[in-house]
């Protein structure tokens, strides 16, 4: 798993991270000024923003040493939803 953090002046709920959870559902975890967890094992990418005229900086913590963690979930929200939506 990792924590990402993205900052800069890039419109509110874009530039996030995209999860891919399954083979036909996709999450946004929004980063914006916010840390989110996100199991990296799983496909995930940035979110389009509007990288012409806003900026946006990424901090990705990773774990990289300690116990290992079992694949579980793709994100780690305790309030997300997950009936078909997710995971």
């Amino acid at each position: 798993p990792f924590y990402g953090l993205s900052l800069g002046d890039f419109d509110d709920k874009t530039g996030g991270i995209m999860v891919e959870c399954s083979a036909r559902v996709v999450a946004h975890v929004n980063t914006k000024n916010r840390l989110g967890k996100v199991d990296g094992r799983f496909s995930h990418w940035v979110a389009p923003y509007d990288a012409t005229t806003k900026d946006r900086y990424s901090l990705i913590f990773y774990q990289t040493m300690g116990k290992y963690q079992k694949t579980e979930s793709a994100i780690f929200d305790p309030n997300f939803k997950t009936d078909s939506s997710c995971c």
